[in-house]
């Protein structure tokens, strides 16, 4: 009875601990919850009234928000940002080619500019008040800006890497070009999701560097975030193709070309105009270097360098702007929803005016004009013609064929997985009859030593009876035997 208490006791403690332990999981979760997070998206994170100094250098035009204003830095040099607030990012837009440079705060150190990003954008880990840039080259920046804790403005360009592989590689002579003319194409496919890339035949650096903060920025706004690429020729301005050619190396524009097709492995390249637009002879220059590097991608003495690095490439449909064959039209008055609900046009039409020193010229966004950006025609293709107005014909992008590849995996996976499970349950039912089998063949002599300890047993006990009953017989007659001597007696 007393044992029966005890157990009775220790049930009913352990109960009323389980108990306890389900009503505080709740709790637990509820103080997870609370646990601040690095850059809480919750809210909304805010520009930060910051001070800028560095070495008694005149720092205020870093923040006017301004590219007419620079600051220029030698290597070695270190600006101190502080603030008021507790600051969890930072936003730099330099003023020149970006070289590595560190970000100390809080004790620690930052490695930044690997990526040579001219608009940067560096995430805090926490909190902080004061921070530390030091150069590693001599640089000039336009403007300096710091961000609260939340979610990062939507004009802060976080920009990321360039394309590891390409749906679309989008080659322009200049920037606003790609706006101009290519603009309904970075627009509709980047609208929809698919990687684009963009590379650059020509940079502003040291004719008019504000256009390389506008190409940026009109990038950002037509939805473009993969960082462009750029061949680095000098922006000069010829009228014929001829003459492009004795301003630039031919070969030196193709290898340019044929280097990014290899890299990117773009699925589709879209150029300019052979005509160059308006006669421009850079944009002839580059585009006959697009068509004759997408016929020649493939072979690997074609420019061999690259072939090596890269392996060669086939690209399945070329686009020129303007081309009079295989012609197809856009349609860029659609809503597109990561855009805002912008179509493509107005898109476009938003990105160009990023383009402040452009503005002085007559050009516009239009389909509707003779430089329409709407219109393409189809140089080249390995996947057959166009039967509507969609560059996407016949193509399955990137993402497309990770997703196939991906099910045809699971497939495979599961394929194999019922297999193994079909030849572990023949296994298994082979081993349990093989088993059933063993242990009765096993049981055999057991059944026949008890079989015949029940006999031993059934005859023992016949014996046994009989000799009782016979033993009983002679008792019974000596017993008459003996009861008639008596009689005679008496």
């Amino acid at each position: 009875m007393e044992v029966f208490i005890i157990m009775k006791k220790i049930y009913t403690l352990s109960l009323l601990i389980l108990f306890c332990i389900i009503l505080s999981v709740p709790v637990l979760a509820d103080e997870a919850s609370d646990a601040p997070a690095s850059g809480d998206n919750s809210v909304l994170s805010k520009q930060a009234s910051i001070t800028v100094k560095s070495n008694g250098k005149n720092c205020k035009g870093l923040l006017d928000d301004s590219y007419s204003t620079v600051v220029k830095f030698n290597s070695g040099d270190e600006i101190t940002v502080e603030s008021d607030e507790a600051l969890r990012g930072i936003y730099i837009k330099w003023h020149g080619e970006v070289n590595p440079w560190t970000l100390s705060y809080n004790g620690k150190t930052k490695y930044c500019g690997e990526n040579g990003f001219v608009h940067e954008y560096v995430d805090l880990e926490e909190d902080t008040t004061s921070l530390t840039i030091t150069l590693s080259e001599s640089i000039s920046i336009s403007d300096i800006s710091a961000y609260t804790r939340g979610t990062i403005p939507k004009h802060v360009q976080v920009l990321e890497k360039p394309c590891k592989t390409a749906d679309f590689l989008v080659f322009a002579a200049h920037a606003d070009d790609d706006i101009l003319f290519l603009g309904g194409v970075l627009a509709t496919y980047g609208g929809k999701g698919c990687s684009v890339q963009v590379a650059y035949m020509c940079d502003c650096w040291n004719k008019e560097p504000v256009r390389e903060h506008e190409k940026i920025d009109g990038l950002w706004e037509i939805g473009i975030r993969n960082y462009p690429v750029c061949g680095g020729f000098a922006d000069i301005k010829s009228l014929s193709l001829e003459r492009a050619k004795e301003i630039y190396s031919y070969d030196e524009v193709k290898e340019f070309v044929t280097d990014n097709i290899r890299r990117f492995k773009p699925l589709i390249c879209v150029t300019q105009d052979l005509n160059g637009e308006y006669g421009h002879g850079a944009h002839m220059i580059l585009a006959n270097a697009v068509c004759e590097s997408v016929d020649n991608s493939s072979d690997p003495a074609y420019f061999p360098e690259s072939a090596d690095k890269y392996g060669t490439f086939d690209v399945q449909k070329t686009y020129l702007h303007l081309y009079p064959d295989n012609k197809i039209r856009l349609d860029l008055h659609i809503p597109i929803e990561t855009l805002g609900k912008r179509t493509a046009l107005e898109a476009a039409s938003d990105a160009y005016l990023k383009h402040v020193s452009q503005q002085v010229w007559d050009f516009v966004v239009s389909d509707n004009y003779e430089h329409s950006c709407a219109e393409f025609g189809l140089y080249r293709t390995t996947v057959g013609t166009d039967t509507g107005n969609d560059m996407l014909e016949n193509i399955i992008t990137y993402e497309e064929q990770q997703k196939l590849e991906e099910e045809k995996q699971a497939s495979i996976a599961a394929s194999i997985t019922a297999s193994k499970e079909a030849e572990s349950l023949a296994q298994y039912t082979a081993s349990n009859k093989a088993s059933a089998i063993s242990k009765k063949t096993n049981s055999m002599p057991v059944i026949i030593i008890i079989l015949l300890l029940f006999l031993a047993i059934i005859l023992t006990i016949i014996c046994a009876v009989k000799y009782i009953r016979s033993k009983n017989k002679r008792l019974s007659r000596k017993y008459a035997q003996n009861k008639k001597k008596h009689n005679r007696r008496n």
